[in-house]
């Protein structure tokens, strides 16, 4: 996969439209809708509302604490992408050591506090204390900091005397913003990356900087050019080659022109790579075209040969999520597979080869006709069609193996544990071989569930290192064969269970803990690392499995019971009253 220069990094948070509010600094309101107007005089049509923040250079005999203040505010000014007027209120020393570029950190309740120095005093202190919430790393991925923590924010900055004006001699490297500056100064996209052998789409969310000196478009597929966050890094792919770059996005009337350096010509001649192209640019760009027509233009020109124009529906196939908008669901019953539509509910034919044995924790492929995948009571994950003589096979073996986990590639997935804190991952494509694949970070962790997202490129672990459960996200090198990338979604905590996890889509994971007061049920942002929200569970729910559809989460009981969420009522109703497994959707 081409890896852009971390230079190019550096360069976006250049360029970054970052506001700070302060005593010293005006606001502005700018910008409009994203098509605000479709006459000649309308503007850019691909520009989005801000407020931009003018911030003013040192105030004449200010106090340390007004020379910090101001700093920061001129620090954070997206007008001055090179912060000259935040230099001014440095030492010529600090001016030269100081860089604005190493880091962004957000914070939230904090203010400046110092001792007045007396007027005698040549040097003086000023710190900002508050909580920190989180920070973005070099390439625009947030990552927010540890709640359980309670991590504090503790920024110290000294000050000397210099011609009688206070100045700042040793200030933090990087920005430091406030949360209502972070959201405002910032965009939040999803960038779109190929899967594996450009199965479909992978999400990557990143937080864009507002630069009104190129548009936040342009500013968006710069930032896709760069490449995946390190979460993905070695999960998908580009079809943008290393030495393509971005002149201009913009309207020319009801199209959007993304204007590119010659290299994307080279990009495009690669086999299969057109075709990428075009999907990983409508969808990033669809927030801000509203759908419309793309058209690739090279140097101000028409793409060589023949006009290149993108219809992004063309290419709504390669949604990331993958489930059709009314997904199936399926459940066992008295050995018998349910199947569950938006009409009927009615029992299949399951394969043959099997009837002594008892299946449980059913897993459902996206084939058409699907495979179902189960672990066998003595064993042992077992594979079967729904087709006129289709016949059990066992896939996997191993000593207490987690529920199989299907991916979009036709792979079933599941975890061995083979002791104390000693797991393998296994996956297999079929009955003649299962294959070990590399973990190193969950080999010495017992590992209770293994999911991989619908997208192929995710993974979600229930693990346990000693410390209690807790919720692991990674990814798929399908290249190496490795699951890499593992971090903490939900960190331990004491009197903390989890229950059961669930991909409802590409990016967002639904995680059933049981803690000290409640059952909760979860929403967790995978790409930001945060909760979307929190909801009491009721306290016989089991098992659980979602869609995208705000109306598609199920749930299962120990007694068989299996309920529907109602969002609008927000409760759950009864499906099936007694005697049903655990109900599931394709891929989840």
């Amino acid at each position: 996969m081409p890896t852009r220069s971390r230079a190019r990094g550096l360069r976006a948070f250049a360029l970054a439209a970052v506001v700070l509010a302060s005593a010293s600094c005006s606001t502005v309101p700018t910008g409009g809708s994203i098509f605000p107007a479709r006459d000649a005089g309308g503007g850019d049509p691909l520009s989005q509302p801000y407020v931009r923040i003018l911030a003013g250079p040192p105030k004449p005999n200010g106090s340390p604490l007004e020379i910090v203040v101001g700093f920061l505010a001129a620090a954070a000014s997206f007008d001055d992408p090179l912060r000259a007027l935040a230099r001014q209120y440095l030492t010529g020393e600090a001016q030269r050591t100081w860089s604005p570029f190493d880091a962004v950190t957000i914070y939230d309740d904090a203010k400046p506090s110092t001792d007045t120095p007396r007027d005698d005093v040549q040097q003086a202190h000023v710190a900002l204390k508050g909580t920190m919430l989180g920070a973005l790393d070099v390439d625009g991925h947030y990552v927010p900091s540890d709640a359980s923590a309670g991590t504090g924010l503790n920024k110290g900055f000294t000050l000397v005397k210099v011609g009688g004006q206070w100045r700042i001699s040793s200030a933090p490297p990087g920005l430091l913003l406030s949360n209502d500056d972070f959201k405002r100064a910032y965009r939040s996209f999803d960038l779109y990356f190929a899967a594996y052998q450009s199965a479909g789409l992978v999400a990557d969310q990143v937080r864009v900087p507002i630069n009104p000196g190129e548009g936040l478009g342009k500013s968006l597929v710069r930032r896709l050019l760069d490449g995946p966050t390190t979460p993905l890094r070695g999960a998908v792919e580009s079809a943008f080659g290393p030495n393509v770059d971005v002149n201009r996005v913009s309207a020319d009337g009801d199209t959007v022109v993304a204007d590119f350096t010659y290299g994307i010509v080279d990009s495009a001649l690669v086999a299969g790579n057109r075709e990428a192209l075009s999907a990983q640019l409508s969808w990033t760009l669809k927030p801000l075209t509203e759908s419309r027509r793309i058209e690739v233009r090279v140097n101000g020109e028409q793409f060589p040969g023949a006009p290149w124009v993108i219809d992004p529906r063309d290419y709504e196939r390669f949604n990331p999520d993958v489930l059709s908008s009314q997904p199936t669901t399926y459940y066992l019953q008295q050995g018998k597979l349910h199947r569950i539509d938006r009409d009927s509910d009615s029992p299949v034919t399951l394969g043959t080869g099997g009837p002594a044995r008892q299946f449980t924790h059913l897993a459902v492929s996206n084939d058409e006709p699907p495979k179902m995948a189960a672990l066998e009571k003595n064993g042992g994950v077992w594979v079967t069609g729904i087709t006129p003589g289709s016949q059990w096979q066992r896939w996997i073996e191993g000593p207490g193996l987690t529920p199989p986990s299907w991916d979009r590639y036709g792979d079933v997935w599941s975890v061995s544990r083979q002791g104390p804190r000693k797991s393998q991952v296994l996956r297999a494509h079929d009955p003649s071989r299962q294959f070990t694949v590399s973990a190193p970070e969950l080999e010495s962790m017992d590992v209770k569930a293994f999911r991989v997202a619908r997208d192929g490129a995710r993974v979600a672990v229930i693990a346990d290192d000693g410390h209690g459960e807790q919720v692991l996200v990674g990814s798929i090198n399908r290249t190496t064969w490795a699951v890499e990338n593992l971090r903490p979604l939900v960190p331990a905590d004491d009197g903390q269970r989890i229950v059961e996890i669930a991909w409802r889509d590409a990016s967002t994971l639904l995680v059933l803990t049981d803690t000290k007061s409640d059952r909760e049920l979860t929403p967790w942002s995978v790409t930001q690392g945060v909760r979307v929200e929190t909801a009491k569970a009721a306290a016989r729910i089991e098992t659980i499995t979602a869609g995208p559809d705000p109306i598609s989460l199920l749930a299962g009981t120990a007694a068989g019971e299996l309920l529907m969420w109602d969002p609008q009522k927000r409760q759950w109703s009864t499906l099936v009253k007694s005697g049903a497994g655990a109900p599931v959707y394709p891929l989840g």
